[in-house]
């Protein structure tokens, strides 16, 4: 190859060279402005996009007051005493104990205290600071064997848990003194029956105290014992005896119309021990004589028209005091 060939070839290849760098460097500027551009578009994008407006929680609903579940009114009390009980004689140390009776040696064993110190409730009187009403030739000491009864404990429980099945079915609440003849609870603790819970540091919620007895002595009819002394134990009110004693006569109408046992006056004995310790007012019936054979016949086939009879005059007695 000649001299002036051969330059002509490499003036060539250096063209060829030259055009090539350039269409690079060209198409590098290019690549980079394409670049710019599409970075600029994308803020504009970005900076024009509406900003996503906040999460509106949705405004809360007016409180709705919840229903108040309805309160069940209280039921008016009544206690219930069946008198008597079990035979003393059959009672175990524990029992009585257990039952509310002391043993007292200077007294002859076991009883109880017939009155409350003046008032007060539940602070035996031991002899002094008490009214002093006591039976003739009594004291201030009830031995428990006075609460000795044979035929009549039956009668009286059989009457007072018929006459529990009708207070309740009137909506009463009912508590009772005793549930079996296998108890004999001493006065103070039946009269505790008028607190809730058997608390006597409470106020008394019983409304009326209804004790049910049979009567002895060669007598017949249906009587109440009536209240005419002065009591001073906390908790009664003033028309303690008037109220006590209405509601023994209204109660005693309601038995002799149900039974056909002749309604006798009221029995005058003031000292009895439920009428020195009960802190509500209180009835106190004998119901016929468990030692009459007639009036037995009557006690033994009409339980149930006596406790009607009995629920019957508490609920007339309730509604008109």
């Amino acid at each position: 190859m000649n001299d002036k060939r051969l330059k002509l070839l490499l003036k060539a290849s250096l063209i060829f060279l030259a055009a090539a760098v350039i269409f690079c460097i060209i198409a590098v500027c290019a690549s980079n402005r394409q670049e710019k551009h599409n970075g600029e578009q994308n803020v504009i994008i970005e900076t024009e996009e509406p900003a996503p407006s906040p999460t509106e929680e949705p405004a809360p609903s007016p409180t709705e007051e919840p229903t108040p579940e309805p309160t069940e009114t209280a039921k008016t009390v009544i206690v219930l005493d069946a008198g008597h009980g079990k035979s003393s004689s059959q009672m175990t140390d524990d029992e009585k104990i257990a039952e509310g009776y002391e043993y007292n040696a200077s007294k002859g064993g076991w009883g109880e205290w017939r009155h409350y110190k003046n008032g007060t409730f539940g602070e035996d009187c031991y002899g002094s600071g008490c009214t002093g009403l006591c039976p003739q030739n009594g004291s201030c000491w009830y031995p428990i064997g006075n609460g000795d009864r044979d035929t009549e404990p039956t009668l009286n429980l059989n009457n007072a848990l018929a006459a529990q099945k009708y207070l309740e079915q009137m909506g009463y609440e009912v508590r009772m003194t005793r549930t079996s003849n296998d108890q004999n609870p001493s006065m103070d603790k039946r009269v505790s029956y008028c607190f809730p819970n058997n608390d006597i540091t409470l106020e008394p919620d019983a409304a009326v105290y209804v004790c049910i007895h049979s009567n002895a002595g060669g007598g017949r009819g249906t009587s109440y014992i009536s209240l005419n002394a002065t009591y001073t134990q906390s908790y009664i009110p003033d028309n303690y005896i008037s109220l006590s004693n209405s509601l023994g006569e209204i109660i005693n109408s309601k038995v002799a119309a149900a039974t056909g046992l002749s309604e006798n006056a009221p029995i005058n004995t003031p000292y009895l021990i439920l009428f020195n310790k009960s802190p509500v007012p209180i009835a106190y019936m004998e119901i016929g004589f468990f030692d009459s054979t007639a009036d037995l016949e009557i006690l033994q086939s009409s339980s149930d028209a006596i406790g009607k009879a009995i629920a019957e005059g508490v609920d007339e007695y309730l509604q008109t005091h």
